[in-house]
């Protein structure tokens, strides 16, 4: 879809809309009262005008998306019949709506969005003509449907946010909502287009406790000072108890305690705290603990509300048997036949990012070689053949002339490698098959644009390390024996890839059933204990959230 320019601030909406009509200054809000209808031809006008307008105040900053084709197609299928107006009544559901769409922030979404002050103005005018009836009408719609699609499939188009983040499961399912028999269907309807992951209702929940801790408490901040640990006593451990009290570390109990010591509950929720926001669990307050802990709340919702988004991206309903590559946990997860496996993994390093993607995982190769992309030819290949020009020879690799089928394999002890230059570079290299292949006994394949894949490594001290961000952008795996004989597990292919992990050739293994690969990234993700986990936002994504969605803190304080 092409978007035009963003032509104002979003908080300007209702100026914009109350200058194109007729609404006097509302003097009060009655529940139900009789209306003469709007005609067809006032509500098709209306319908064009709304539609024209609201794209042009809410045009995307980095993919907002407003569903307005939706809302006139609607109205076409219904012969531009009024929504919200029945037997000469005003729907009350139209009011349900309003609530609805005031709470928009629980799910970290602006209700500015959904010109909720814009209904509640034209629901004040005691006698409404039958213009402002058509144009409540296409107002109201349009907020159905606006937040509908958000709701469902996220506000935002993620590729014009960050190129690097491919995932994305468009779906026009939402709009069905538009053609339920009765608006209160419509209406009721609603909160079921959220997605239905687990994980994004625990966020979704406290995503709800953090604004209403920061719209009623201000932060409890621990002073700086020394290390705190079992046993200390002083004021610095009653900020610190009642830090973790705020956070939900600690519940808060009537019972009589000594609040400044650092007993064994306060060293218990400590760690716990440690744990979901990736420091060493060594229940001590050093300083990166309390750094971690004087993080505002207000800060902590907004890392939720960006990870609430990225789920609404993802399909609405996950395969039952998948791969899941875990970024920022370093990890990969295999859900099949009733079995889940998880592994540690090696992922991009941050000049080279994994991009996020699904794709279809098909077949496996034994023994494989591994054609060196030519990036990685002219970045990290060709400085170390200017310095040893022997490398290719030691490593196992061949050249060849150029990358063109039947391209001529040559002596590479007789070019001399210092004279050429990255930009210069038109060799292709291949590393045979080996123990010391980059790409190990395996390579598993799931055909992407990306040219990313997992695949087994010689370098296997550094699954040894917390932080795993050093491949080239593909996904190294700890266990790849394990995580072959799963894919193939009770097949005949079983004895096939055995065949060819002891022959020691080159050998395509295909897996008896496909299976979905997801590449994900999120910072913030629910723990064993339903608490939210803070994660290092390793490539630096959630900045690009933050400019993208203009984040407010709370529903009570909704200005952008």
């Amino acid at each position: 879809m092409n978007w035009t320019a963003l032509k104002g601030l979003a908080s300007a909406l209702a100026i914009l809309l109350l200058s194109a009509c007729s609404a006097p200054k509302p003097k009060s809000s009655p529940s139900n009262f009789v209306v003469t209808p709007p005609s067809v031809e006032q509500i098709a006008t209306s319908v064009t005008s709304q539609v024209s307008m609201m794209v042009n105040a809410f045009s995307p900053v980095a993919g907002q998306a407003l569903p307005n084709e939706a809302v006139q197609a609607a109205y076409r299928f219904r012969e531009f019949k009024p929504f919200w107006i029945e037997n000469n009544i005003l729907n009350p559901s139209l009011y349900k709506l309003v609530d609805i769409l005031e709470e928009a922030g629980s799910h970290g979404l602006n209700p500015i969005y959904y010109h909720t002050s814009t209904i509640k103005d034209y629901l004040a005018i005691q006698q409404p003509s039958t213009q402002q009836l058509a144009e409540l009408d296409v107002i109201a719609t349009i907020a159905l449907s606006s937040y509908a699609h958000d709701l469902s499939i996220g506000r935002y188009e993620p590729q014009l946010i960050d190129p690097n983040w491919q995932l994305d499961a468009p779906t026009s399912q939402w709009s069905e909502l538009l053609y339920l028999n009765a608006t209160s269907d419509m209406v009721n309807y609603l909160p079921q287009l959220a997605p239905r992951h687990p994980n994004y209702q625990v966020l979704q929940k406290w995503l709800v406790y953090y604004q209403d801790i920061a719209n009623k408490q201000k932060d409890i901040r621990v002073s700086a000072g020394v290390p705190l640990s079992l046993g200390d006593q002083g004021p610095r451990i009653a900020q610190l108890r009642a830090r973790l009290v705020q956070l939900g570390d600690i519940r808060f109990s009537t019972r009589t305690i000594q609040e400044d010591k650092f007993d064994k509950k306060v060293k218990q929720a400590l760690i716990n705290f440690q744990r979901r926001h990736d420091l060493k669990a060594d229940g001590h307050a050093g300083s990166q603990t309390i750094e971690m802990l004087n993080v505002p709340i207000e800060l902590r919702a907004k890392q939720i509300a960006y990870n609430l988004e990225r789920w609404r991206w993802l399909p609405s309903e996950l395969e039952a048997e998948r791969i899941w590559v875990d970024l920022t946990d370093y990890k990969v997860h295999t859900i099949l036949n009733d079995q889940h496996s998880t592994m540690k993994a090696v992922i991009g390093k941050k000049e080279r990012k994994t991009p996020v993607f699904k794709g279809q995982m098909t077949y496996m190769v034994a023994n494989p070689t591994w054609r060196v992309p030519h990036r990685i030819a002219q970045e990290s290949l060709l400085p170390k053949l200017h310095t040893n020009p022997n490398y290719l020879l030691e490593q196992g690799y061949k050249v060849y002339s150029s990358w063109t089928v039947g391209a001529k394999e040559l002596d590479s002890s007789q070019i001399d490698w210092k004279k050429i230059t990255p930009q210069k570079l038109k060799y292709r290299f291949e590393q045979t098959p080996d123990e010391g292949n980059a790409l190990g006994l395996y390579k598993f394949m799931f055909p992407n644009r990306n040219e990313i894949y997992l695949h087994d490594t010689p370098a296997k001290h550094l699954f040894k390390e917390s932080n795993r961000a050093f491949s080239s952008g593909c996904i190294r795996l700890e266990e790849p024996d394990l995580f072959a004989n799963n894919l193939i597990a009770g097949s005949k292919q079983v004895e096939v890839l055995q065949n060819a992990i002891q022959s020691k050739q080159t050998k395509i293994v295909s897996l008896p059933k496909q299976l979905p690969v997801y590449i994900v990234y999120f910072t913030v993700v629910p723990d064993r204990n339903g608490m939210p986990g803070f994660r290092k936002d390793i490539y630096e994504r959630d900045k690009l959230m933050e400019e993208a969605m203009g984040y407010f803190p709370s529903p009570e304080n909704s200005a952008i």
